[in-house]
């Protein structure tokens, strides 16, 4: 025994450990056995079971691209685009064909699907040629009942001219309805309706009546007749919507029997899994039994790990626990006498309490210092991290992931902060530039935090997070209740002038009751007076809610100013004189051409009353990247106070009380519901006194600029994160001619700025890396070159534009993804 116990406990430990391998192993060779015969199983389940189910995958995969390209061909009109994309269906139907060759009962659904695209097809090929010739039969329509309009109102006609000119305009009203009828019961109301007010007009017609009629007659019938035309275009698109539904109806039985394959290979799935688990508990009970020798081995080893080697442990861990705790004077019994483990731990325990002792008057300063710290670090409400140098958080409180509405961190987890933020539900309103140094984020439930980012000298940053969800809610809560005093001044105005209006129908119904003839047909005018009163009334607040009814179309608004020059010069003062700048080029924009007659009319009446005595009102027609209607004046213009509330409803600043307080107020709404903005300057004091009222819409694209228009390129900087954007817009600047520096990241982006000596482009992203914005890299491009050229990318709705750049000269926001053409346009044009 002397000789067994001079042995070391490494080597008694090693013995043990090695008998416990080779059983180990033993269990190893069994558990290969069990898995090489699995493997082989599953070899041949994935040979047989797993094919048939990709197939039946596939078939169903391919059979939903049926379905669901398939409508595609129900939205294109032009032929070529419609042969392409049934070549492009039937090039998955002929997929779908060969993947269920080996199944008859597929046979007849795809013969079927077939068929409906064949029908689809042919319902929708001449629909393009129908539709152009609708198009002209409109327009001519449209002409022709402008046309009418000015000869029924011509005051120098006779009354039966104007009223038989008034029926024809509602003929030409008829045929413009019947061919933008949606349904077959419209555009049969239409149809007898046009019908019936042509037999009435023919016995009044004279010579100047019927050759106009036979205008309408030769507009209705071009190539064929307009009722005809439009019934065949209804009833082939219910014969296209047919075919649809057989498609999706075939398409679904496909997917049936795809998903009964599936079914099947699960059976088998359930088999193999059966027989494997048959093998594991062969398994299972050889490892039992080895499990058994192994602990037998195991027990042994624990006898003489409890008896010696704990017994020790546990004498020198109490004596460390006391020592941990402070007792510097802890000791421990006398050891056992041996040159092994524990015997030099015992000796190790006295050396270690001596340090021990050393480090205490040490630790007691540098923990005060820590529970200062500490207590800062966890109490304070706010989130706070501190980031080292390449943004990874070092330390962070509570707060932080709490104010975030994030589970509390894993352990060993690392983190930057805008990983944290983009985990959460909180999406970023404003950037540090926009807001006064700080960033602020919002989520879906109106939470609201402040975020600030302050960087150490060693280059670590100190992050702080603010919850300000209260005070948002306060702000928000003072805005209702100045929206509320808006909408009762609006209901107060309302109630008043048809309180009014009500009390002038009421006072002449009751003078009605005793009336005779001739004063009840006057009684009858002044309550139909009233009446048109109060729809008036109406329309202008409809206009001012942006609710009105519009009718849109391509208006090119530079001949619209042309065609209502004597309109305006009758409707101001003779003592106002009235200029017209408008380009000899188109300036197409899609509005409603009635209400810009209507706003464009108004706003020079109240240019003209704002003059009161002799002035001048000039109208400026402009084109370009948008379209622009501007109408100055030189009267008393608006102080500042005025403009404010210039359109607001119901608000006057006439000193006889006459203004209803809409006129404005209907203009800015129908601008916005036309998707444009109204903007007001005015200055009260010379020089350049008086009132400017603009009016912008979205330019529509027409053709490619002459190459006469085209400026020289220059030297372009283009900033973005995403690679495949940033090499694209990069591509098509290069394209264009200009010479292009790439930047992939907001510093580098920064750098080449600031290195550059002169660039006449700067081209970034809204979002870029480490929660940087794009509007940053402008402002310093704006600060830089004065200038230069500054455009805005960005995937989503533009926010607001920075203070620093509300008065750039040339910038420009772009949606993306920006087609090329796009950007020749807007880069190349001079």
């Amino acid at each position: 025994m002397p000789a067994v116990s001079n042995l070391s406990v490494r080597f008694r430990l090693s013995a043990a450990i090695a008998v416990l391998f080779g059983l180990i192993v033993l269990v190893s060779l069994i558990g290969m056995l069990v898995l090489a015969r699995t493997e082989l199983w599953m070899n041949v389940l994935h040979k047989d079971t797993l094919a048939e189910v990709s197939d039946a995958l596939d078939l169903s995969r391919e059979s939903a691209d049926l379905a669901t390209s398939a409508p595609f061909l129900h939205a294109l009109f032009p032929p070529f685009q419609l042969e392409q994309e049934r070549e492009k269906v039937l090039g998955n139907l002929d997929r779908l064909a060969a993947l269920s060759a080996g199944d008859q009962e597929l046979d007849l659904p795809v013969a079927r699907l077939r068929f409906a695209i064949d029908d689809l097809t042919a319902a929708l090929a001449p629909q393009a040629a129908r539709q152009l010739e609708l198009d002209a039969i409109d327009r001519d329509m449209v002409r022709l009942n402008q046309r009418l309009r000015r000869l029924a109102g011509d005051v120098a006609l006779s009354l039966d001219e104007r009223e038989v000119w008034s029926g024809l305009q509602q003929l030409t009203e008829s045929a413009i309805g019947a061919g933008r009828a949606n349904a077959l019961i419209e555009l049969g109301e239409f149809s007898r309706r046009y019908a019936k007010q042509r037999d009435a007009l023919l016995p009044r017609l004279l010579p100047p009546h019927v050759e106009t009629l036979a205008e309408i007659e030769q507009a209705k019938s071009r190539s064929e007749n307009l009722f005809v035309l439009k019934h065949r275009n209804l009833a082939a698109q219910l014969d296209a919507e047919n075919a649809l539904f057989r498609i999706r109806q075939e398409a679904s039985r496909v997917s049936t029997f795809a998903e009964a394959k599936v079914a099947q290979a699960e059976m088998r799935l359930s088999q193999a899994r059966a027989e494997t688990s048959s093998n594991l508990e062969f398994a299972k009970n050889a490892f039992l039994a080895l499990t058994a020798a192994s602990l037998l081995v195991a027990i042994t080893s624990s006898l003489y790990v409890s008896r010696y080697v704990a017994r020790n442990l546990q004498l020198i861990a109490a004596a460390m626990r006391r020592l941990a705790a402070g007792n510097h004077r802890t000791d421990l019994p006398r050891g056992p006498v041996s040159e092994d483990e524990i015997g030099q731990l015992y000796a190790a325990f006295h050396v270690f309490r001596e340090s021990a002792r050393k480090l205490e008057r040490r630790t007691r300063q540098i923990g005060h210092q820590n529970a200062l710290f500490s207590r800062v670090f966890r109490n304070i409400k706010d989130g706070v991290a501190i980031a080292s140098a390449n943004g990874w958080i070092e330390a962070e409180n509570d707060n932080l992931r709490q104010l975030l509405r994030l589970h509390p961190a894993e352990e060993g987890a690392r983190a930057r902060v805008q990983d944290l933020i983009a985990q959460s539900r909180f999406s970023r309103r404003t950037s540090a530039s926009e807001h006064g140094g700080f960033e602020e984020y919002a989520d879906p439930a109106g939470n609201v935090l402040e975020l600030r980012r302050s960087p150490l000298p060693n280059g670590e940053e100190v992050w702080l997070l603010s919850e300000t969800t209260e005070r948002k809610k306060v702000e928000h809560r003072l805005e209702e209740i100045r929206r509320v005093e808006a909408l009762g001044k609006v209901s107060g105005e309302v109630a008043h002038d048809f309180g009014n209006i009500l009390s002038s129908i009421s006072g002449n119904l009751h003078l009605l009751e005793g009336a005779d003839a001739d004063k009840a047909r006057h009684l009858h005018t002044r309550i139909r007076s009233a009446l048109d009163l109060g729809v008036s009334l109406i329309e202008r607040l409809l206009a001012f809610a942006r609710k009105q009814h519009l009718e849109p179309q391509v208006t090119d608004i530079g001949m619209l100013v042309e065609g209502m020059a004597d309109l305006l010069e009758i409707a101001v003062p003779s003592a106002v004189s009235m200029t017209f700048d408008v380009p000899t080029e188109p300036v197409l924009v899609k509005v409603d051409p009635g209400q810009l007659e209507s706003a464009v009319l108004n706003l020079c009446v109240n240019a003209g009353q704002a003059i009161g005595g002799a002035g001048c009102i000039d109208v400026v027609v402009t084109g370009g990247d948008e379209a622009t209607l501007s109408v100055r004046d030189n009267g008393s213009g608006m102080s500042p106070e005025v403009l404010r509330h210039a359109t607001e409803p119901f608000y006057s600043n006439r000193d006889d009380g006459s203004g209803t307080g809409l006129g404005l107020s209907m203009v800015d709404g129908f601008v916005h519901q036309s998707g444009g903005r109204l903007t007001l300057s005015s200055r009260t004091e010379q020089p350049n006194r008086g009132t400017t009222v603009t009016l912008r819409f979205p330019a529509l694209a027409d053709e490619a600029a002459p190459a006469g228009n085209m400026s020289q390129p220059g030297c372009a900087l283009v900033v973005d994160d995403d690679p495949a954007y940033l090499a694209s817009a990069s591509g098509s600047l290069e394209r264009m001619g200009f010479f292009v520096i790439r930047a992939a990241s907001f510093g580098e982006g920064r750098a080449q700025l600031q290195a550059q000596a002169q660039l006449d482009l700067v081209l970034s992203d809204l979002k870029l890396d480490n929660g940087a914005s794009g509007w940053e890299i402008l402002q310093l491009g704006h600060k830089l070159f004065p200038e230069c050229r500054l455009v805005l990318m960005s995937t989503r709705e533009t926010p607001r534009i920075p203070k620093a750049l509300e008065n750039a000269p040339r910038l420009e926001i772009l949606t993306k993804p920006v087609a090329e053409a796009r950007m020749q346009k807007l880069f190349m044009r001079s």
